[in-house]
């Protein structure tokens, strides 16, 4: 009787926990239900983020410096006529590769023919009388430029004038035909530019006007050389730079243009995240030269100089703390030799400033006016002179010619030949202790260990006798340089 008691409540127990269990289920289905419901309805409907008023603020800057500066942000369009060789008759000649073919020549003469180019960069007015300031390469050789100001119905096309150019620095001025009063750009500081800074690039990438891109200042760098160019100061920027920005403005939160965009580093021909300004100081500094006399008026040494590696300040006697730049040629009848420059100089100060690399004496005789007398300190023969020099109008050189008999030197990797001058470098070995020291084919080698090399056999007779340190002195197209080897 016990059991059969215990049995049924045993029997309702189980079902109790059965209908729990099933009450239960129910609910996490009803609840997931509702859930999706709504999370559904959420992600239909969604809401409106509202950043942090710093952010927001941010935002507001960079709409307002664009808007502010565009009316003086301008495209260029430069046309350029170039002339090609093209034979007179327009079929192919049937003694092609035969020796009459120089004799037809003379009765079916090339003839030239043109065709236009046209390149298209930015500008940025820095005059309300119209005066654009751009890069060089932007409007090197045009024939027509032409101007256009603002965007979409708000277009004007004018006619420009090429004011002046530098090519030293890849500036241009521009001036704009026509009485209008432009609108113009601040201009700022950018000897306080600072690395983290924030950078907006404005211009007309592939045509693209007024297109603003944002990023910082990356870097600033010295001496960079970039498509054929030597630039001796730049701003380094990860703001979208493409072709068609040259020319445009660099500027900094404050609406000022602090570089104008010149270039960038690419493997691909589109931007990689870097790109580059010419600091507007360097603008200014030319500026004035460019309006008044078309062209920039600098001071002038008559010399070639380089920098002083470690093996030079030996070969030298070159103490650390007076580093300077090596004078690797004095030209003739120039300021230099006339105020008393020798090849093998190191100049230490130019002016009383004190000269350690060879961007610092460029900077100091461009910014120095032709016909003043300038104080030259240098050291010579382990002593310090110094020299009063009439600085001169600048100039350029010739390049060298070679003649035949070659020679090869395995070991410094060198095939020579005699030269007029020296030795000229024929080939250099791949990874010789030639290339390695900086060697190249073209080379003029004219004295090892400031003694003169005249052939080839006072060549491998100064090798010989060098021990294990060589000094050559090299002329090297319109330059010249010396360069430490060492022999292992």
């Amino acid at each position: 009787m016990l059991f059969i008691i215990f049995e049924r409540r045993n029997v309702r127990m189980v079902n109790f926990k059965k209908l729990t269990i099933f009450l239960i289920i129910c609910s996490l289905l009803f609840l997931g239900s509702s859930c999706k419901m709504k999370s559904k309805k959420e992600w239909t409907t969604p809401q409106r983020i509202t950043p942090p008023t710093p952010v927001i603020d941010l935002q507001s800057t960079f709409v307002q410096v664009s808007e502010n500066i565009k009316p003086a942000v301008v495209n260029i369009s430069a046309t350029r006529i170039e002339k090609s060789r093209a034979l007179s008759f327009k079929f192919r000649s049937p003694f092609s590769g035969d020796p009459l073919e120089e004799f037809f020549k003379h009765f079916f003469p090339p003839e030239w023919e043109t065709r236009k180019s046209r390149s298209v960069g930015s500008g940025v007015i820095i005059d309300s009388r119209g005066y654009v300031l751009t890069n060089y390469h932007v409007i090197e050789r045009a024939k027509d430029v032409q101007v256009t100001i603002g965007d979409g119905r708000e277009r004007k096309i004018y006619k420009g004038v090429v004011v002046g150019t530098d090519p030293r620095t890849d500036i241009s001025v521009i001036k704009i035909e026509g009485q209008n009063k432009f609108p113009v750009a601040l201009l700022g500081n950018s000897d306080k530019i600072k690395v983290g800074e924030w950078a907006i690039a404005i211009g007309s990438p592939f045509g693209l006007e007024h297109t603003v891109t944002v990023g910082v200042i990356s870097a600033k760098r010295q001496n960079v050389s970039i498509e054929n160019r030597n630039y001796e100061d730049l701003i380094q920027t990860d703001a979208s730079i493409n072709p068609g920005n040259s020319g445009g403005p660099l500027i900094n939160i404050y609406g000022e243009v602090m570089g104008i965009n010149v270039a960038i580093f690419t493997p691909t021909g589109g931007f990689v995240g870097v790109g580059f300004a010419i600091p507007i100081n360097k603008a200014k500094e030319v500026l004035a030269d460019l309006i008044k006399h078309g062209k920039v008026v600098r001071g002038y040494l008559g010399i070639k100089i380089q920098e002083i590696t470690q093996e030079l300040a030996k070969s030298f006697n070159v103490p650390e703390s007076k580093r300077g730049v090596l004078v690797s040629d004095v030209l003739p009848g120039s300021p230099g030799e006339k105020g008393g420059l020798k090849r093998g100089d190191v100049i230490i100060q130019f002016n009383e400033k004190d000269i350690k690399e060879p961007a610092d004496l460029q900077r100091a005789t461009g910014k120095t006016p032709p016909g003043l007398t300038v104080h030259v300190k240098v050291i010579r023969a382990n002593k310090e002179i110094l020299l009063r020099i009439k600085l001169g109008s600048a100039s350029g050189g010739e390049e060298s010619r070679e003649s035949p008999q070659e020679a090869k030197i395995s070991r410094l990797g060198l095939i020579l030949q005699n030269h007029s001058e020296g030795v000229l470098v024929v080939k250099v070995e791949d990874g010789s202790i030639a290339q390695n020291a900086g060697i190249m084919e073209g080379d003029i080698i004219v004295e090892i260990n400031k003694q003169a090399v005249r052939n080839v056999s006072d060549f491998e007779k100064a090798v010989r006798l060098s021990g294990k340190n060589i000094l050559f002195f090299i002329k090297r197209g319109n330059a010249a340089v010396y360069i430490a080897v060492r022999l292992e």
